[in-house]
């Protein structure tokens, strides 16, 4: 019994890591310097119908260097 527990239990803990998509929120809208700005601290984003997204991991970095 115990060892079925573990083996669910790690399973779930397999499955949920491999669920982690990345996400992005909303910068600003697209502009050249910006871009730059982000490519040089190698920071990555995404270009949504002329507005700049952010991964959520890096946004302590887009304000540190991009603000």
């Amino acid at each position: 019994m115990k060892s079925k527990m573990l083996l669910m239990v790690m399973i779930l803990l397999t499955l949920s890591a491999c669920s982690s998509a990345e996400t992005y929120t909303f910068w600003t809208e697209e502009s050249i310097q910006q871009i730059q700005r982000l490519n040089e601290a190698n920071i990555r984003y995404e270009i949504r119908n002329g507005e700049i997204w952010v991964s959520e991991g890096d946004m302590d970095k887009v304000v540190a260097c991009c603000s």
